[in-house]
């Protein structure tokens, strides 16, 4: 009996520690409260920052346009925000053998980009954390780049210990528009070497973007979680990895990933 005992003991301790090791819930969104998960569908898009090759329509985006988005610890915070088309932006990602690639499109009625280098993040900038799925407190287990509409690049935060630099390997291509900007990018997993990217597979991600209006410094920071932008220890978003391809275009037609033609109108 004793025996028996100890052994259901170190079963439930056994169980205790899987659950403690697994992977944490996403985080949510701070108005609407729903988990904060995207799907990633398998695409390799031209980095040319036109998105022309972005099914954009059959993609989930994450997207930032609330005020409760707003971190409030950067300079202004949300008296800085007036409206999506002052500061929002949708974040698109797909993935093949290769890379990882994202597309942002923002809506920015001012653009200013007066720092370089590791100060790219003090202007309008765009920032992007992968990480593991732990919630863990803040740089612990997380990559984080940041590029802008200038294709300026650079990576601080890096599990491999190879921050603070700028990441050749990391391609961008920006095109200013009428509304703001875009800016797409692409990412070698040769250089992500602490995750993992395989089908079925959750990851953490967490975009943001720094608005500095049209003076030299950053007004504002706006989040996926609300939260500030290195903050980990609640948990950030999650993207699933599929292995459904991202619908493509031929000859006037819609071929959709799962079979069915859908004719353009």
């Amino acid at each position: 009996m004793q025996f028996t005992k100890q052994l259901f003991i170190w079963h439930l301790f056994l169980l205790m520690s899987i659950m403690a090791i697994a992977a944490d819930k996403p985080a949510k969104h701070p108005k609407t409260g729903e988990p904060l998960v995207i799907d990633v569908l398998r695409g390799s898009p031209k980095i040319d920052g036109k998105l022309d090759d972005w099914m954009l329509d059959y993609l989930t985006p994450a997207v930032l346009d609330t005020k409760e988005q707003v971190f409030p610890g950067a300079a202004q915070g949300p008296a800085a925000w007036k409206n999506p088309a002052d500061s929002s932006g949708e974040f698109y990602v797909l993935w093949d053998d290769d890379n990882i690639y994202m597309a942002s499109v923002m809506k920015d009625n001012k653009l200013s980009m007066q720092k370089d280098g590791s100060g790219i993040w003090n202007a309008d900038c765009i920032e992007v954390f992968l990480s593991t799925t732990k919630a863990v407190p803040p740089h612990n287990e997380h990559y984080q780049w940041g590029f802008n509409p200038d294709n300026k690049r650079w990576n601080w935060c890096n599990m491999d210990g190879n921050g603070s630099r700028e990441p050749d390997y990391l391609k961008v291509k920006s095109t200013k528009t009428g509304t703001g900007y875009i800016c797409e990018v692409a990412i070698e997993y040769a250089n992500v070497k602490s995750l993992d990217f395989k089908a079925g597979k959750a990851m953490g991600f967490h975009p943001c973007f720094d608005d500095a209006d049209d003076g030299p410094d950053r007004k504002l920071q706006m989040t996926w979680t609300g939260r500030e932008a290195h903050d980990q220890s609640q948990g950030f978003g999650h993207i699933i990895f599929s292995d459904k391809p991202m619908p493509v275009r031929a000859r006037g037609k819609l071929a959709m990933a799962w079979g069915s033609v859908k004719t353009l109108q």
